[in-house]
């Protein structure tokens, strides 16, 4: 992390801006627990981490679940043990029962299709197995780390739902940092001394407010901004596994 990107914001967490934002997610959280038995979707991307913090500051029992597959960036994993261990969480971990690696490799599945809500293997490495586990857990509800700013999409769907709203199967769906910026959620994440996932670090062509964690497939818009640079410094071993199924 640059010297600079920390004092940016420290010096944003001591906004009048900013303490309104954390203000709503507050708010929304407040709600969420009295209207369902909610449970935290952690992802360990920045949004995620911050309102998995947030939450637990305030609703300590609250549970936390996470997704684990072999189509995650390499650092996920040490990178929650070592944020579960020093915040103290109790995590329940999910997996598919398959490689979704493989499953990519022989269906020739390209990302734009892998990360669709509505394709199958979406659904049964991610969606399902989670689904399982809030269910197990006896919750109704989840909070997840969804912003508004992400996308038109989201900013459409965030501003006519709310932070807090009810699906037709009656389940609840909290999204506390609807209104926070991307540098909001870096600044929670400094002033409460949390670490920051190393992946926002490792892209010399874009800042960090401008990057997404999701699975380790660069898609054919992002390799422009430097992803397989990125896959081959770092993470030799992903970048040979993504040259041998013809990603890049």
């Amino acid at each position: 992390m640059q010297a600079s990107d920390r004092l940016r914001w420290r010096l944003r967490a001591k906004t009048a801006e900013y303490r309104r934002h954390v203000g709503y997610a507050r708010d929304a959280i407040h709600a969420a627990q009295a209207a369902a038995r909610m449970v935290v979707s952690w992802s360990t991307g920045k949004d995620s981490t911050a309102m998995t913090h947030l939450v637990r500051s305030m609703c300590p029992d609250t549970p936390i679940m996470i997704q684990f597959d072999d189509c995650d960036w390499p650092t996920k994993r040490a990178y929650a043990d070592r944020v579960a261990a020093g915040q103290g969480w109790d995590v329940h971990c999910v997996e598919p029962e398959f490689s979704v690696w493989d499953r990519m490799q022989a269906g020739k599945i390209g990302e734009d299709e892998f990360c669709a809500q509505s394709h199958s293997l979406t659904q049964d490495a991610f969606l399902k197995p989670l689904a399982r586990q809030q269910h197990a857990l006896g919750c109704n509800g989840v909070y997840m780390g969804l912003r508004a700013e992400e996308s038109k999409a989201r900013n459409v769907h965030l501003r006519s739902r709310g932070e807090l709203y009810q699906l037709k199967s009656g389940e609840w769906r909290c999204c506390p940092l609807a209104r926070w910026t991307s540098e909001d959620v870096f600044a929670y994440l400094v002033e409460h001394g949390v670490e920051i996932n190393p992946c926002y670090f490792n892209n010399r062509f874009l800042p960090p407010e401008e990057i997404r964690v999701s699975w380790a497939i660069p898609t054919p818009g992002s390799l422009v901004h430097g992803d397989m640079e990125h896959f081959r410094h770092y993470y030799p071993e992903q970048f040979r596994r993504m040259r041998e199924m013809g990603v890049c």
